[in-house]
């Protein structure tokens, strides 16, 4: 951002002069009107705090500018907004002015308001500071003084100007912004024009669309969208018909799901001591009671809606508070012991029995179009074989009781669907499954148990065959059958896209849906296959929603991205591959500063994941690039190998590695990126990641000096504690450490392990943790933090109290990514202000 000098002098209205290098005229705004004051009727002297009334009150009671009616205003040019004396001067009126405040990093100062007014200042619906008891009689100093600290981000000023019916004065005003010493200016083209940036306020506020859910008629979609504010938010359901139009907006609806043939929601209802579940008409809100007594929990409804199908998590044997012994590796999670066990509940009869009984834990996976068939999965562990998990599939009559077993201890199944008019199921496992049957590795080469595969298994025969051999994405999720096409529908992560598709099972020909975002985040489809709506996002725009006319032709619904961006600016993001010197593509992306200059250097943020699933293309997500890029970064992404999405052989490059090409492969690309890219400063670049992510954050560091400041959110420090330790330790590493255990590959478990290498890492660290994470535990983060003190190197820790894996708690979630950022900013931007702002130094660091 370019950096301005501002010197004014305040004459005629404003007699004396103020001049300062930095200070900033805010000249450009809106009003709101001026409003008429009346006094109530005074039924009493005092109400019921013993108070009288005070007209003056007016300026500092709430008013909410958004969605009102303004105009746009400009100063003069001495900076002086006129303010209007009202239609009648003997009454007393209020005028309300806004002004944005935009600044891409940290900085505090003082607004000045000048004037001989009453006045009051507020931030984003905050009071700041007020003089409303009495108009000033000079302008020579401040009228109001309040102090604005902006964190990367922007706020809406608020100007209110009491005028009161002896005031002789005239209330024009001028509003100026004086940064403190050292502290950068707002940025005045923004400000001014009242644009800003995608910033941390804009992440976590503003609308977003959730999902969408088609009526089985095709008639209505169900579309449920939020509007967010931290701790403030609501959660809306929208009906609209086929054609888009709004019919209906409810926040009632939450909840809710379509029946199976009919175009009624079902709604669960507590009442009293029982739960029902209500059937409501989408449109006009008319309900009845359908189950007046609901058993169970969570619930599926059989297709022909006379059968509902109850989970209820049985409870197993209780642990001594005292002495618990361990009955496997599983069992210090919460509620291992305990089973899901499934019930039918006749809905004419209204009786209630067992469908499954027994101590394996198990599922319904699908149940055929009439209801007289149910594929059931039942699940269980052997300990001494990887990937230790395995599902038995049932075929269940319920008219007949029959069970027969179709499938019997296979490995990494994620769903199972019957193939309508055929002896066949559709079955989506890893390439692992069924001795490898869609596995295109090199026999004898295991696959990433997270890659997900297509296969058709006929359940007379027990033939498998795979259908997505020759299909580089990863399926991600499939949708019902629609028999008049004779296919189905799914979606894949096609690399870092996730994409639509459709399956048509008399060929097995899979056919691109092409769908006009990048990323569909949501989709559904009618049981007459007349009707698919999907909500997506791209690099470059936030949500929308779309119906599918045809194949390759989306109707757009609802585009909520141009709502949103109407004031916002960034720079597009723009497409990097990196060639590996084996070949390999590296698919990445980067976003550069909103007022970018290709003459100067900036500082560069890589962000990464590396285990195993792919980062999309969106615009919104929490390690935003465009939020880095706005506060002056160039941000870049990448999907180093070892993620889903790419291919088997990619993909399978994640197992017993631990970092080796992942790490190869984001440090070639940043140097390659460096390489190309002359506006990047090279002695100022930071990487961050969380999870595995985090280690690839602490095992880069290890590698690697071209990194200035780095970043680790919950990582793993040591492969062996979190396999022994992390909540999912022995089950992730049963794919990314395949075979390999502490005791026949000791080389894996501590060569690549970062607190086994800490005397390696020379580079800034931060690392964040929460406090009651149990995927991590926070002894990862404790254990390379204490080795790089003693080391003497520099690290800190900030661990967020009662938090988890992910920091979800509004006001922690705030500071956790402020850390962040003022991390970065230190390092990377040489303005530690922020960071000693948050984290002053105690008496004990003196």
């Amino acid at each position: 951002m370019k950096r301005t000098t501002i010197c004014f002098t305040l004459a005629a209205l404003f007699m004396g002069s103020l001049c300062s290098t930095q200070a900033q005229v805010l000249t450009r705004g809106k009003s709101y009107g001026t409003h008429p004051l009346t006094t109530p009727v005074l039924i009493d002297s005092v109400n019921l705090s013993k108070t009288s009334f005070e007209l003056t009150s007016f300026i500092k009671r709430p008013y909410e500018i958004e969605g009102r009616r303004s105009t746009s205003i400009a100063a003069s040019s001495k900076g002086i907004f006129a303010v209007p004396q009202g239609a009648n001067p003997g009454v007393a009126s209020l005028s309300v002015y806004s002004f944005s405040a935009v600044s891409p990093t940290y900085t505090k100062g003082n607004l000045r308001l000048y004037g001989r007014g009453r006045y009051a200042i507020y931030a984003d619906g905050a009071l700041l500071s007020s003089n409303e008891k009495a108009p000033v009689s000079s302008d020579t100093v401040p009228a109001v003084t309040a102090p604005l600290t902006l964190e990367a981000t922007h706020k809406e000023l608020v100007v209110k100007v009491l005028r009161m019916p002896k005031d002789s004065v005239q209330a024009d005003f001028k509003l100026v912004f004086v940064p403190e010493e050292k502290f950068t200016p707002l940025d005045s083209v923004a400000s001014m024009n009242g644009t800003h940036f995608i910033d941390w306020k804009y992440i976590t506020h503003g609308k977003r669309i959730y999902s969408v859910s088609v009526s089985p008629s095709g008639k209505y979609a169900f579309v449920v969208w939020a509007d967010r504010v931290p701790k403030k938010g609501a959660t809306y359901v929208d009906i609209r018909d086929a054609s888009g139009k709004v019919l209906r907006s409810t926040q009632g609806l939450y909840g809710a799901r379509w029946m199976p043939k009919q175009d009624y929601l079902i709604l669960e209802r507590g009442n009293g001591n029982k739960r029902q579940l209500l059937k409501i008409h989408p449109v006009t809100g008319e309900q009845s009671v359908w189950v007046d007594n609901l058993p169970g929990s969570s619930y599926t409804i059989s297709p022909d809606e006379k059968t509902i199908y109850f989970y209820e998590q049985g409870k197993g044997p209780g642990k001594n508070p005292l002495a618990i012994r361990r009955i496997s590796p599983d069992d210090r999670q919460p509620g291992w012991r305990d089973r899901t066990e499934i019930y039918q509940y006749d809905i004419a009869s209204g009786i209630y029995m067992p469908l499954t009984y027994g101590v394996r834990s198990n599922n319904i996976y699908d149940i055929s179009g009439d209801g007289s068939k149910l594929l059931l999965g039942v699940h269980g562990m052997d300990w001494t074989k990887t990937p230790y998990g395995h599902t038995t599939i049932l075929l269940y009559t319920p008219a007949t009781s029959r069970v027969d077993t179709l499938i019997k201890d296979e490995i990494e199944i994620a769903d199972v669907s019957f193939i309508p008019g055929t002896k066949e199921l559709l079955i989506t496992a890893s390439p692992n499954s069924f001795n490898s049957a869609g596995s295109t590795l090199p026999e004898g080469e295991w696959g990433n148990g997270y890659e997900r595969e297509l296969l058709r298994f006929n359940m007379e025969t027990k033939q498998v065959v795979p259908l997505t051999k020759d299909f580089a994405p990863s399926i991600a999720d499939v949708k019902g059958y629609v028999a008049k096409q004779k296919a189905f529908y799914f979606s894949a992560d096609n690399g870092s896209r996730k994409s639509l598709y459709r399956l048509d099972i008399t060929t097995n020909k899979i056919t691109p849906l092409n769908a006009s975002e990048e990323v569909v985040r949501s989709f559904s489809l009618s049981s007459t296959g007349n009707a698919l709506w999907y909500v997506g996002q791209s690099l470059n725009n936030a949500d929308r929603l779309y119906r599918l006319e045809a194949p390759g032709k989306s109707r757009l619904i609802w585009d909520l991205s141009s709502e949103k961006l109407r004031d916002v600016r960034f720079t597009p993001a723009k497409s990097f591959v990196y060639r590996t010197p084996d070949e390999v593509s590296i698919d990445g992306w980067y976003y550069l500063p909103p007022n970018f200059d290709p003459k100067k250097k900036y500082p560069m943020i890589v962000y990464y994941y590396g285990g195993t699933i792919p980062l999309t293309r969106e615009l919104e997500t929490t390690y935003d690039l465009a939020m880095f890029a706005s506060q002056g970064y160039v941000a870049l992404s990448l999907n180093p190998r070892g993620c889903t999405g790419y291919g088997q052989a990619f993909a399978a490059d994640h197992l017993n590695a631990w970092g080796t090409k992942t790490a190869d492969d984001i440090i070639g690309a940043v140097k390659a990126f460096t390489e190309e890219h002359g506006f990047v400063d090279e002695k100022k670049i930071g990487c961050c990641g969380a999870s595995y992510g985090g280690f690839m954050t602490q095992y880069l560091q290890t590698k690697t000096d071209i990194f200035a400041a780095a970043i680790s959110h919950a990582g793993i420090s040591s492969i062996s504690s979190y396999w022994a330790g992390g909540y999912w330790g022995i089950a992730y590493s049963s794919v990314a450490s395949a075979g390999s255990y502490p005791w026949n590959n000791p080389e894996l478990y501590t060569k690549h392990s970062p607190l086994f290498n800490a005397d390696k890492i020379h580079t800034p660290l931060l690392l964040l943790h929460g406090t009651s994470d149990v995927n991590v535990p926070p002894s990862e983060s404790t254990a390379l933090y204490n080795s790089l003190k003693i080391l003497g190197r520099t690290v800190e820790l900030v661990e967020f109290t009662g938090e988890d894996h992910h920091i979800l708690e509004p006001e922690r979630k705030d500071i956790w990514m402020k850390t962040m950022f003022a991390w970065f900013a230190k390092y990377l931007q040489d303005k530690p202000q922020w960071w000693d702002a948050l984290y002053p130094k105690t008496v004990y660091e003196q």
